[in-house]
């Protein structure tokens, strides 16, 4: 059984990862060579006593026109220093177009409307305050916007300053997901519009009705991803336009992040079902997205059953251990057995696991050379990830499924 199941996620990750390879060439980044527009920034915060100041700082270091840069920040309730940071900010930055609003605490995508109700710029871009961009990454990112179909761009994320191996192996994590984000730029299928920076249409958000001001949604990033492609319009990634993000120190910070992501993925995707299927919805609808389930699916309940095979081996080598003399002895090189590590030994199984492999060794290191990363930095964070996170990302999913079944309370 275990063996078929390595066969058929093995198949598939060759499937997608050869339709991926099809699609990785892309157009070489540009400026935006027109008239600059005006753009508003929005940074919603609750609580971010510690990083909202640099995330301000780094949009002071923006290369672009003061006269067409508004930037607002949204006050969702914070019961920390934040809001006195803020206030003196604005006050020692009167040369910058700065200013504030704040109310009780309604939800981040609640607390983005308010800003937006409060501007009329030709763009916008969300920014998480957690977050700082590059200084081009507004250039970068509005030349996207030639395309009229086109309704938000989303930059690059990259792991500000890792300094354990935690963060490390996010590092290495960011960089396959951006390379994958890519190719579904280039697929025509990419539905995330991220808060470390994203860029929107303001008259078309406006039109759409917004962000979802639903407290209870706890990814409004996703969701207005998938409301712009439910009314045909594109998200696009620009690679060069780059935003910074802190990762997770700590295994139960990291675990709290990764619940609300996908606990936000099967809400919202609840929500538009619709689009499952759908043949108005091209290759968004028709490939994407069930592959995106069945792909979780498979792969969660794989590695799950790994898990449980390896704990049951480890039990019973203690138990023996303990029970029959120099059973530890004559034994501990074997555990695990290599049949339990390998899980099969006819080429059937073999060769689809080691061509799925090599194939997904070639997006690696066409990832770190794609976007510049040296991939000697990312080989010891590589290794840890490969051998920690497949684990702990299906009981991810596993718990985050039991929480949505049972309604357990979403919170950040």
């Amino acid at each position: 059984m275990l063996q078929y199941m390595l066969w058929v996620v093995s198949f598939l990750g060759i499937w997608l990862t050869i339709i991926w390879l099809h699609f990785l060439v892309s157009e070489e980044s540009k400026e935006y060579e027109k008239d600059l527009p005006s753009i508003a920034v929005i940074v919603p915060f609750f609580n971010e006593e510690k990083t909202i100041l640099k995330t301000l700082n780094s949009l002071k270091q923006v290369d672009y026109p003061k006269e067409k840069l508004k930037i607002i920040a949204s006050n969702d309730g914070s019961t920390d220093k934040g809001l006195v940071l803020v206030k003196d900010f604005i006050k020692n930055n009167p040369e910058y177009d700065f200013s504030m609003i704040s109310d009780v605490n309604s939800g981040k995508g609640a607390a983005i409307n308010k800003a937006l109700n409060k501007i009329d710029s030709d763009f916008f871009v969300v920014v998480d305050a957690d977050s700082r961009i590059k200084s081009d990454a507004f250039k970068k990112a509005l030349h996207y916007f030639t395309d009229k179909k086109v309704g938000a761009v989303i930059s690059r994320v990259v792991v500000d300053k890792p300094e354990n191996i935690l963060q490390k192996m996010q590092f290495f994590e960011y960089i396959i997901s951006n390379m994958l984000r890519r190719i579904m730029h280039n697929f025509g299928t990419l539905s995330i519009t991220h808060g470390a920076f994203s860029v929107f249409r303001t008259p078309l958000i406006k039109k759409l009705g917004g962000f979802d001001p639903n407290k209870d949604n706890i990814t409004e990033d996703l969701e207005i991803a998938l409301r712009l492609k439910a009314n045909k319009y594109k998200v696009l990634m620009a690679p060069d336009a780059v935003g910074y993000t802190v990762a997770p120190p700590t295994v139960s910070t990291l675990w709290r992040q990764r619940i609300r992501w996908y606990r936000g993925y099967l809400f919202n995707h609840w929500q538009y079902r619709r689009l499952f299927f759908s043949a108005k919805q091209g290759v968004f609808g028709l490939f994407q997205l069930p592959v995106n389930v069945l792909a979780i699916g498979l792969t969660s309940l794989y590695f799950m059953i790994i898990a449980v095979n390896l704990v049951e081996s480890l039990f019973t080598f203690i138990s023996r251990s303990l029970t029959i003399p120099h059973y530890f002895t004559n034994n501990f090189m074997s555990l695990p057995p290599l049949k339990e590590f390998f899980l099969a030994k006819n080429l059937q199984i073999y060769i689809p696991v080691v061509l799925a492999f090599v194939l997904g060794l070639c997006l690696v290191v066409y990832a770190h050379k794609f976007f510049k990363e040296k991939i000697s930095r990312s080989i010891l964070p590589a290794v840890a990830y490969f051998i920690v996170m497949p684990y702990f990302t299906a009981g991810n999913w596993i718990d985050s499924v039991r929480k949505e079944i049972f309604k357990s309370k979403r919170k950040w």
